[in-house]
């Protein structure tokens, strides 16, 4: 009887614990890459010129890369409660001719001065930059694809 009791605890103790989990998703989202009327896919100049455009569209202004291949962005504020606030920065990447990935830099500072690597989009991240970003890539020819997690849900759903 009493370990029956232990039991039924331990399982309603992790099952609500698993309800204050954070909805982890991946640091990146996918687009295609859809030809406008006036560009061919395959320019890979074109490609750049409609994601600085897209991206300048968003709000971001653009920074320095790492690589000639990317186009980087300074960090934008996402939230700021005063203890601490997030920054994100974003990485905008063509895959091949008919793909861009954008690779989301979330960091949070301490108002102690510490620094820490958010290692998922949380609900609010997303909620605060997704749609303007969102609206700006599709005004530029590019199909939101999302993560592989987003795209095998709704194929299970069709």
């Amino acid at each position: 009887m009493v370990r029956s009791r232990a039991a039924l605890a331990c399982l309603v103790l992790g099952l609500g614990l698993t309800a204050c989990a954070p909805s982890i998703t991946p640091l990146y989202r996918d687009y295609e890459v859809r030809a406008t009327l006036s560009s061919d896919v395959s320019n890979e100049g074109e490609v750049f010129m409609r994601i600085r455009s897209a991206l300048t569209e968003a709000g971001w202004t653009e920074a320095p890369a790492d690589a000639p291949t990317v186009v980087s962005t300074e960090p934008r504020t996402v939230s700021d409660w005063g203890l601490s606030r997030t920054e994100v920065s974003l990485d905008v990447a063509p895959i091949g001719d008919r793909f861009v990935r954008v690779y989301f830099h979330p960091v949070r500072y301490s108002a102690l001065g510490g620094r820490t690597k958010v290692p998922y989009l949380n609900s609010g991240v997303r909620r605060a930059l997704l749609p303007d970003l969102n609206e700006a890539l599709a005004a530029q020819g590019f199909v939101v694809l999302g993560t592989p997690r987003e795209r095998d849900e709704e194929t299970v759903e069709s």
